[in-house]
């Protein structure tokens, strides 16, 4: 009888630990009380299916959770690459109002490779995002904290605040694509007419090479240009390609143009690591610059994407800012 109690007892537990519940309930931040409810549930479900589908070690089962198709696809495509679990029963966070959505910041998750091609931080913080309705529209694992303040400390006004903010999650965003491969994401945040451009030292042997080349004054780099639909294609085939891509940013810097105050430029150091299907790597530094443009606060737009190699030769003079496309 002791054993069988025992063995009861042991099958409770485990069914307990497979059906986690995780708490989220906000600090401030939001006044509609409705909202802030079914968002509170919303994100509780979300998080208590997060932990135990990686403990059953199954695919995310979304029923009963509102989010959108966008947001649901982007966190399945990580979750068969990479998958994770909160690390606190109950979280409590304040709510951040972005551009066109709220923001909720700082939920802790660990990180639960499914191999030992992952090459990241093991402990790191969840972003959810989620729109007027209380819908959560984007799931991913966010910058440190202490970077995210110090850039968020330079906003001017409270439009400038809403502005850095926004860019700050696409930053977050961006990186998340990668691991998705997401895409319809990436085309739709560029501008039709974006200027995708990769960069090369200028030494003093080297003379321009294509009608696609281009030089920009005071710069000691000369400048490869495509369209958003050769951009896109050629991600597209990397993607197809690649069976992980690893993208990390640094050195992350926010530049608000001088004249245009709607007009922004990001800077940040981007490192790259791939593993082909056929088990070739690729890893390259550089740094990425992203001219934003925020005249329609509701449909920001990137005009500018561009990529430079980190090298010996190369000085912040010759790094990219927003004056230099001022006749875009």
């Amino acid at each position: 009888m002791k054993r069988l109690s025992t063995i009861v007892l042991m099958s409770l537990v485990g069914v307990a630990l497979l059906h986690a519940q995780v708490t989220f309930r906000f600090s401030g931040g939001i006044s509609n009380e409705q909202l802030k409810q079914n968002v509170e549930r919303n994100v509780s479900a979300l998080l208590s299916e997060i932990n135990n589908a990686e403990s059953a070690g199954r695919s995310l089962d979304f029923s009963g959770i509102r989010i959108t198709e966008t947001a649901r696809g982007g966190l399945s495509s990580l979750w068969a690459n990479l998958r994770f679990r909160c690390e606190w029963e109950t979280n409590v966070q304040n709510c951040l109002r972005d551009v066109q959505e709220f923001e909720i910041r700082q939920i802790p998750v660990e990180m639960k490779p499914l191999d030992n091609t992952y090459k990241g931080e093991i402990h790191k913080e969840l972003t959810i995002s989620f729109n007027r309705n209380g819908m959560i529209t984007g799931v991913r694992t966010a910058m440190d904290n202490n970077s995210y303040m110090s850039l968020m400390a330079g906003g001017m006004s409270v439009k400038d605040v809403r502005m850095r903010r926004e860019i700050l999650k696409f930053v977050e965003d961006f990186r998340s694509y990668y691991d998705e491969k997401n895409l319809s994401a990436i085309d739709e945040i560029f501008s039709d007419n974006a200027l995708i451009i990769t960069g090369r030292v200028l030494r003093k042997d080297l003379t321009l090479q294509s009608n696609a080349d281009i030089r920009i004054p005071g710069k000691n780099i000369i400048f490869n240009k495509q369209t958003k639909t050769q951009y896109i294609n050629n991600l597209r085939n990397v993607f197809k390609v690649n069976r992980y891509i690893k993208v990390d940013f640094s050195d992350i810097e926010l530049i608000r143009h001088s004249s245009r105050e709607n007009i922004y430029g990001v800077r940040l150091r981007q490192r790259w690591n791939s593993q082909r299907y056929n088990g070739g790597t690729y890893m390259d530094d550089g740094y990425v610059f992203l001219l934003w443009d925020f005249n329609d606060e509701e449909h920001p737009k990137i005009h500018v994407r561009s990529w430079s190699p980190v090298s010996g030769e190369v000085s912040s003079d010759n790094l990219l800012a927003p004056e230099d496309f001022s006749g875009l």
